[in-house]
């Protein structure tokens, strides 16, 4: 990964609450490893989740994954020569059909996700956390990505994700963030 993506992810430890054994996960990753994309090959590597988030609202968007059998906000892989940013931004395009720009999105969490699908190139995902400020509408969201799609209240969201109880704890941390965020 280039200079500018270690930078946007670096940054992101200063982030409150932020869990120090995720970080050293992170540091971990960036010392031993060469390559940090899945388009170079590593099956441990970086991806970016962007959680549509209504404040005026108090609504969040999540949709129910095909492939993770649960709701979860959008996301994907970051490819290399992308920042977690730059991913966010090109994802939300790709998944929902909508055109954002960075200055819209705030960083709010890392996580670590065992995958486990070696036969895929994928054993786990460095997950940068985004808040996409944008107001409540309809997302053309891809239907061979997701079973459903909508906004919800925090707590809806989180009561919704049910295999997924890191993500759901994630979310549930915007609910004291609120009115801050």
């Amino acid at each position: 990964m280039l200079q500018p993506a270690w930078d946007e992810i670096e940054e992101l430890y200063l982030l409150p609450g932020a869990d120090p054994a995720t970080i050293s996960q992170f540091q971990n990753l960036k010392s031993s490893q060469s390559s940090h994309t899945k388009g170079e090959g590593n099956p441990l590597h970086y991806c970016s989740f962007f959680l549509p988030y209504d404040k005026s609202a108090g609504k969040i968007y999540l949709g129910y994954h095909i492939k993770a059998d649960d709701w979860i906000p959008p996301g994907g892989h970051i490819e290399p020569g992308e920042t977690p940013k730059d991913a966010a931004v090109r994802e939300m395009k790709e998944e929902l059909g909508v055109t954002i720009t960075k200055d819209m999105l705030t960083a709010f969490a890392l996580s670590v996700k065992p995958i486990n699908r070696p036969e895929k190139g994928c054993m786990a995902h460095y997950d940068v956390w985004h808040l996409v400020h944008i107001p409540v509408q309809d997302f053309d969201y891809l239907k061979y990505e997701y079973h459903d799609a909508g906004w919800f209240t925090i707590p809806e969201g989180v009561a919704k994700i049910t295999k997924n109880p890191d993500y759901a704890g994630i979310i549930a941390t915007l609910q004291g963030q609120a009115l801050q965020v």
